[in-house]
């Protein structure tokens, strides 16, 4: 059987690069032996639990980064992603020098690990400036560049090395983005969106906006609160339902003192469990997402396939998952004006959801898996032509 290295720090953040990675080992591990490469321990029964795969220990020789490493950074009170990511690339490299695949993936964004590869890319790491969300008070201007810097040489990754991998990326924004800093193509590959039940009838869900996602400031979750007092001032009894993973203590405790104040229409669900999550979002008629630069926004995408009729900021991925300007605002303002006019106009309303359901079909896990797999059999025919044989060459 052919062999694949999959490179992922280990399922640690629930959205939507996560469950990329899920699907991505349940397609490769009907085709190959897999070899997974990960910072954390990996709980699969949590991860079937979220995405809806069948992943267990048995269908994987797993390789983490050395302990000494995990150690130092689990000491240090910052995040270090992107050292985080160098040290992952470093190890992977050191397993190439001594083995052969047939396929090697990174699903953590764009990585040189000396071969050819598939990249799945959410946001370009090497992308700079950084866009504002990823900001935080520690990331002070020189201690920034050279941290960035050290990172790289670390992780060994080269300009060069990343543009000859076959990259996929979550969407056209991100695409753009991707292909102007490294002038090399991607190839939008949208991640998949496991929802494995129709949508209830209109008559059995309630006039909620549910806001799906992680608790933290770049969500803009207060945004959505504003923008729903607007909408309930001109005349529409409308509630919110918050739901999502605790991510910030302090926002989080801002938030529901918003909530408190506003007990009579906005009520909190958080780390539900994903059957919970699933049941009370279908529930709901309609869907708001307050994050403007959101990658992709995996989401709004689950809230479109519940059959919500939702809204998002017109900066971002989430416009290609919803692709009809009447559900994309530019301003708060703009959200409240469009909210009320649909809701004013059923006729307009039936229509729109409609159109959304019939986009909602394109986000399948079996079409993500389809499409990957296609990806996967072009890139070991073009290897295996320019290598002149199934697996790539190692490095020296």
């Amino acid at each position: 059987m052919r062999r694949a290295l999959v490179i992922d720090p280990g399922f640690t953040d629930p959205g939507g690069g996560a469950c990329v990675a899920a699907h991505v080992l349940e397609a490769l591990r009907q085709r190959f032996e897999v070899t997974l490469v990960s910072w954390d321990p990996i709980d699969f029964t949590r991860v079937n639990a979220a995405f809806g795969t069948a992943l267990d220990t048995a269908h994987f020789r797993l390789r983490r980064v050395p302990g000494i490493w995990r150690r130092a950074i689990a000491a240090c009170p910052f995040p270090l992603a992107l050292l985080r990511l160098a040290l992952l690339t470093r190890r992977a490299r050191k397993l190439l020098r001594r083995e052969r695949f047939d396929l090697v993936v990174s699903t953590t964004n764009e990585m040189d690990v000396g071969v050819p590869a598939i990249q799945y890319v959410h946001f370009p790491w090497s992308h700079f400036p950084r866009p504002h969300v990823d900001y935080r008070w520690y990331h002070l201007g020189p201690l920034l560049t050279l941290y960035r810097r050290a990172a790289t040489a670390i992780g060994g990754s080269t300009t060069d090395g990343i543009r000859r991998n076959l990259t996929l990326v979550n969407s056209s924004w991100t695409k753009q983005r991707f292909e102007q800093w490294y002038r090399a193509p991607a190839r939008v590959l949208f991640p998949p969106v496991p929802i494995d039940r129709a949508p209830l009838p209109w008559a059995d869900r309630a006039d909620t906006f549910v806001c799906l996602g992680r608790v933290s400031p770049e969500k803009n979750i207060h945004g959505v609160i504003g923008i729903l007092a607007e909408v309930r001032r001109r005349g529409h009894a409308v509630s919110l339902l918050i739901m999502g993973q605790r991510q910030s203590p302090a926002y989080e405790s801002k938030i529901l003192a918003t909530a408190s104040a506003h007990r009579d229409w906005i009520s909190l669900a958080l780390d539900v469990s994903r059957a919970e999550l699933v049941e009370r979002v279908a529930r709901c008629r309609f869907g708001i997402h307050g994050m403007v630069g959101e990658h992709f926004g995996i989401a709004v995408a689950e809230m479109a396939r519940l059959g919500c009729v939702c809204f998002a900021p017109e900066d971002g991925g989430p416009a290609e998952i919803l692709a009809d300007p009447a559900l994309l605002y530019a301003s708060p303002g703009d959200a409240a004006d469009k909210i009320c006019r649909l809701l004013a106009d059923p006729e307009a309303l039936a229509r729109t959801r409609e159109r959304l359901q019939a986009r909602a079909a394109a986000f399948t896990a079996a079409r993500f898996t389809a499409e990957f797999l296609q990806v996967c059999s072009e890139f070991l025919g073009e290897t295996r032509d320019r290598a002149g044989s199934a697996a790539p060459a190692a490095p020296p």
